[in-house]
């Protein structure tokens, strides 16, 4: 679907799903392994690395940079949780 959205500032943005959602949820579910997030297919993301600028520092409260905090949130939990095996990096 297409969903175009625009702020009190008259700032607008277009989401389009390219691929179906819900995969990546559905997998881990399957796989019995957490399911961590998602991102947007973020155009933008190229952009930022052409221009040397990436998008979460660009935008910081965009979609991308949100969903990327969700993900790290999740990661950090699942690490604070423990329950699996332990991996030593040195």
């Amino acid at each position: 679907p297409l969903q175009a959205l625009a702020d009190a500032a008259g700032d607008w943005s277009v989401t389009l799903d390219v691929f179906k959602s819900g995969g990546g949820a559905s997998a881990a579910a399957e796989l019995d392994v957490p399911f961590l997030g998602s991102l947007p297919f973020d155009p933008g993301i190229v952009r930022g690395g052409d221009d040397g600028v990436h998008r979460i520092i660009a935008e910081p409260d965009g979609e991308t940079a949100n969903s990327f905090d969700v993900i790290v949130d999740n990661v950090l939990a699942t690490l604070e949780e423990g329950s699996g095996p332990q991996v030593r990096i040195t």
